[in-house]
Formats: C-alpha cells, sequence, structure tokens
C-alpha cells in the first residue's frame, strides 16, 4: 500500500484488512502490540515500512511480526543497504532505537517532558505523541481528550507533549523545589481525595464483577466469539446477498420475456394487416387476369366512333392500351409472387407464434424463481441477517463493558499505587512545587481557530465559540464539552483535532510528524448522532463528502490517511490517492491482503 502527500483514502467493506493495515503501521513505528492473528495472514513473518524523510532521504523498516527489533536500511539507488538493528523500546542517550530514530525525522530528539506532579521529567518517546498521529477505530470515538492515549500513569507527560508540539518548549527548565509545610498539606489533601476516588470506583468495579483477576481471560475468550459471530455474519450477509442477485436476475428475465412478448404480439397484428392487402392485391391482379380472358375472347367490330376497322386506327390524346396477352401474362406473374410472400409471411408468423409460447413459458419460470427468491429473502434470509447482527451488536456491547470493566480495575490498580506514593512521599514530609506553566493564550487562540475552521468546511454544524479547555485538555463546542456528544460526533471533532494539530504546527513552522492516520471518522457518524446536530440523511451525506473534498484541498505536504467504509466522492478521483477494497477477486482490489485459493477470505468475497 502506497501513500502519498495529501489526501489518502482507503475505503470498502468490512473484513477487507483496513484495520489490520492501521495496526500495522502502528505496529511499524514501535507499538509493542504486534497485528491481531487472523486467517489472511497466515504465511506472512515480516512487516515493512517504508519512510520518505523531510530531506528526501528514504529509509526502510523490517520487523518481525512476532515483535523485537527493528532493521534499518537507507535506500540510495544503485547501492546495496546495510541494515543496522534499532531496539523497540526508547532509552535515554541511546539512537540504536526505534524512538530515537523517528524522533530524529521529526525533529524532537533530545526533548524531555514532565511525567507527574513533582516535575519529574522523563525523556521523551516517539510512543509519547503517537497517539496524537495514530487514531484507530476505537479511539476516534472515546469520550476523553484526544490528548490522552488512555494510560493513565501517562497522562501527565502526554499533556506536556501536546504543549510541546503547540508552543515548541519542552519541561527541561522545571525544577523540583522542596517545600515540606505546602508539601505536607498537598499531600494529605491528595491523599484525602485519591481514597475518595478509590472507593468509589472500587464500588463500581465490585457492581461490574465479582472477580476483577478474571476479566482478562473473559474478554479473549469474548473476543474469540466475537470473531467467530463475525465469520458467521459474512456468511450470512454472502447469501443474503447472492439471493438479492438471484432475485433480481428473475424479476430481469421476467420483465425482458414480457417487453419481447409485446413487441411480438405487434409484429403478428402488423403482419395480419400486411396478409390483408396481400389478399387484396391478389383478388385484384386476379380480377384483371380474368377480365382479360373475357376481353381477348370478344368480337372484333369497327370502331363506334370513326368507323375504322379494329387495329387500325388510333385518336389523338389517348394512348395505345398495349397487347392484352401481356398484361394478362404479367397479372399472372405477379399472383406468383404475391403468394410466395405470403407463404413466408405465414412461415414468419408460425415462428412468432411459437416464440410466444416460449416467451409464456419463460415468463412463468422466471415469475416463480422471483416468487421462490424473494421468499426465500423474506421468509429466512433477512431474518437470519437480522439475528446474526443483534447477535453480533450484544456482543460487542458485551466486549465493551468488559473493557470499561478493565479500565475501571486498571484506574482503581493506578489510584492506589498513586495513594501508596503519596503516603511514602507523605512520611518522608517533602514534596516538590508544580511550576509548571499553562498553554500560552495565543497557542490555544490558534488551535481552536483551526478546529472551528475545520468544523466548518466540513458543513458540520456545531455550537460556537469552539475553543480548547486546559483543564479538561478537551474541546468545548458552545455549551457542550466534546465527549458528552454521541460517537459519530465524537468522531469527527477528534478528526478535526487531529488535523487541526497537524496543520497548526506545519502552519507555524514547529516540528511535525507530517502525517495523520484515522480510522473510521464516518462510520458512526449515523442516525441518531446526525440527528441531535440536526441533520437530515441528505446532509448528513454532504457532511461526510465535504469532509473528503475539505482535505483533498487542504493537506498540502502533509499525508491524511483515512481508513473509512463509505468511498469518497467520484469526483475527487483526481485530487486524491483512493484505493477501494471491493471484497471481489473479480472487481478491482479485494483487500489488504491478496486473495489466496487456500484462504478462508475466499469463501466470503466469493
Amino acid at each position: 500500500m502506497t501513500f502519498h502527500a495529501g489526501l489518502n483514502v482507503i475505503s470498502g467493506a468490512s473484513d477487507t484488512g483496513k484495520s489490520y493495515l492501521v495496526e500495522a503501521i502502528d505496529f511499524l513505528l514501535g507499538s509493542g502490540m504486534a497485528p491481531r492473528s487472523i486467517p489472511e495472514s497466515r504465511g506472512y513473518v515480516t512487516a515493512e515500512l517504508i519512510i520518505e524523510a523531510n530531506d528526501g532521504k528514504v529509509f526502510q523498516l523490517t520487523r518481525a511480526l512476532q515483535g523485537g527489533d527493528f532493521l534499518l536500511s537507507e535506500i540510495v539507488e544503485g547501492q546495496d543497504a546495510t541494515p543496522t538493528a534499532l531496539g523497540p523500546r526508547h532509552s535515554a542517550g541511546a539512537t540504536d532505537n526505534i524512538s530515537s530514530f523517528l524522533l530524529q525525522l521529526v525533529g524532537l530528539q533530545g526533548k524531555r517532558v514532565r511525567k507527574n506532579a513533582q516535575n519529574e521529567l522523563q525523556n521523551l518517546s516517539f510512543r509519547n505523541l503517537a497517539h496524537l498521529v495514530m487514531v484507530d477505530e476505537e479511539a476516534i470515538i472515546k469520550k476523553g481528550s484526544p490528548v490522552y492515549s488512555g494510560e493513565s500513569t501517562q497522562r501527565t507527560a502526554q499533556a506536556g507533549v501536546f504543549k510541546l508540539l503547540l508552543t515548541d518548549e519542552d519541561d527541561s527548565a522545571l525544577v523540583a523545589a522542596k517545600k515540606p509545610a505546602i508539601a505536607k498539606a498537598k499531600l494529605n489533601a491528595n491523599l484525602e481525595l485519591l481514597g475518595q476516588l478509590l472507593a468509589e470506583y472500587t464500588r463500581e468495579l465490585d457492581e461490574l464483577t465479582a472477580d476483577p483477576a478474571e476479566l482478562d481471560d473473559q474478554l479473549e475468550k469474548l473476543r474469540s466469539t466475537i470473531e467467530t459471530s463475525e465469520q458467521a455474519l459474512g456468511r450470512e450477509r454472502a447469501q443474503f446477498e447472492d439471493q438479492e442477485r438471484a432475485r433480481q436476475a428473475a424479476w430481469i428475465s421476467r420483465d425482458e420475456a414480457r417487453t419481447r412478448f409485446g413487441e411480438v404480439a405487434a409484429l403478428l397484428e402488423r403482419f395480419d394487416l400486411l396478409d390483408q392487402h396481400y389478399l387484396s392485391d391478389l383478388e385484384r391482379l386476379e380480377a384483371v387476369a380474368e377480365a382479360g380472358y373475357f376481353f381477348a375472347a370478344l368480337t372484333t367490330e369497327a370502331c363506334p366512333l370513326c368507323g375504322a376497322a379494329a387495329g387500325e386506327h388510333s385518336h389523338s390524346g389517348v394512348d395505345f392500351d398495349g397487347d392484352v396477352d401481356v398484361v394478362r401474362t404479367a397479372c399472372d406473374g405477379e399472383i406468383g409472387k404475391v403468394r410466395q410472400l405470403r407463404e413466408e409471411l405465414s412461415l414468419t408468423v408460425v415462428d412468432l407464434k411459437a416464440e410466444q409460447v416460449a416467451l409464456r413459458d419463460r415468463y412463468r419460470v422466471a415469475g416463480e424463481r422471483y416468487k421462490s427468491a424473494d421468499s426465500r429473502l423474506r421468509d429466512q434470509l433477512t431474518p437470519a441477517l437480522s439475528s446474526a447482527r443483534v447477535g453480533h451488536s450484544k456482543l460487542l456491547e458485551e466486549r465493551q463493558g468488559l473493557q470499561s470493566a478493565i479500565s475501571l480495575r486498571d484506574r482503581v490498580a493506578d489510584l492506589q499505587h498513586r495513594r501508596d506514593a503519596l503516603a511514602r512521599d507523605l512520611a518522608a514530609a517533602g514534596g516538590n512545587k508544580d511550576e509548571r506553566q499553562g498553554l500560552p493564550p495565543s497557542a490555544v487562540q490558534s488551535f481552536s481557530a483551526k478546529v472551528d475552521e475545520l468544523l466548518d468546511d466540513w458543513r458540520f454544524p456545531h455550537e460556537k465559540p469552539v475553543y480548547f479547555d486546559e483543564k479538561s485538555h478537551d474541546l468545548v463546542l458552545g455549551s457542550r464539552r466534546r465527549g458528552e456528544q454521541g460517537k459519530g460526533l465524537r468522531a469527527l471533532t477528534h478528526a478535526a483535532f487531529s488535523i487541526a494539530l497537524q496543520e497548526v504546527c506545519r502552519g507555524e513552522g514547529r516540528p511535525t510528524v507530517g502525517f495523520v492516520v484515522l480510522d473510521s471518522p464516518l462510520v458512526t457518524f449515523r442516525e441518531p448522532d446526525s440527528a441531535e446536530a440536526g441533520l437530515d440523511a441528505r446532509s448528513r451525506q454532504e457532511v461526510k463528502q465535504a469532509f473528503y473534498r475539505s482535505l483533498a484541498r487542504r493537506a498540502g505536504p502533509d499525508q491524511v490517511i483515512i481508513f473509512e467504509n463509505e468511498d469518497p466522492d467520484p469526483g475527487l478521483a483526481g485530487q486524491i490517492n483512493a484505493e477501494i477494497f471491493t471484497k471481489r477477486p473479480d472487481q478491482g482490489r479485494a483487500g489488504y491482503f491478496p486473495v489466496r485459493p487456500e484462504n478462508p477470505f475466499q469463501d466470503l468475497i466469493a
């Protein structure tokens, strides 16, 4: 898969490898989570990513799908590349790891950010900012701030990364200053607050599960069940689509038979009129021929006008009638021709009537096929597909509940860890002064204006003003926080957040990663959320196409990579790099992985 500068859209149906591709890109950018194992990936052992840096150099990263180190090669035309190994984890002061390599390309190497309220610092890792440019289908609809990835232990550092990108200033100047009296009071207050939060979260966790330790096993089993459910849903959908095509083919066949029957009936009516004309011509010719026989038998007399003998005179202005025998012979010839034409016409009529009989049979058979296909669709396949969808949706809801419980369990563990750490700090009667400053108002204003500009460009109806709230580190649209919106609205505003951050950094000459990957920013933008925004179906579609047109127009040298189920406007074909996964090997590109005969994916798209 090749991505170009500007807007790149990979669209198509589910189960074509889009999410796998997102996971593979993230994996090659240092994620510790390998792409999930799916049947289509069987036989592949490595993943490769080619990067063109800002200075024009081209690098290739290779990594085993099982994880581990990277192999880095600089691609120079005409030269054999000598790969070097890069470690998968960031290490302070070391350059032989993937994080240091990527930060050097971005121009953020050596930066430090604050990691806790005591102003302890950590070296910037590429993974600290990866979630800002790699947004998967679950993260894009989350209620929390896009600034945070969801790892509670990294919230302070990730807030520092956001500030670093907007201002190009890290936290290196922060110094921990101990003031025991103030530190004790603050620690006591924090301990009390943490105790209250811990009690509340523990009570919520007890309501969700009796054994938090089993949540991971339950989630793993549920993932296997969901995978089986997805395959079953795919089979039901394929059967439904096949039967729908069969019903449509029967309808077309019946309609063609009815149309042709009408054409044949019209031809038979015309041929009947033609036969009547032939009969009239025969009667007329036979009358002329018969009159000629009688005329030849008449007695030759003198002309009653001039008295001359017959055949020996002529009258001025009166043409000679010619020879009666010649006329009679000509009539006999024409009679033969007309009779031949009638015989040919009769044979044609016989053929047409036989075709009418065949058309009646074809119409009847096609009608029976249509009724059978329609009956199966209504009575069997539609209920089965609907049931499979409902069951799959329930499984997804159950997975979401388990994930929420796991998140709550991890939050409780984090709070306990933080409470223990505070208790130790209190025992030491020490503490550090928080000297972190907020974001400059100009940076907040610039970023907020860019988000508002994007939403207007996408024709997305929203409350104003749009501004970035430093307390929650999230957007506020008029009177509502971004996280209080529906899934579809959260996805679109998350996309606006990520793209605005890139455009602001690029426009003000600050370091930028140079790409944004968004998985499914539009797929959840459906009726409930769009109704909440005051959109009907037509307006909702206009927002989606305006989204693509806007990004195609403004992406510039950076890469905006969208993975989506719906295809962009065909009119943008010359302005964007689009790849459509058709799920059918006989129509374009079936999916991310090539279709092989031994591949189970073949059954889903055949």
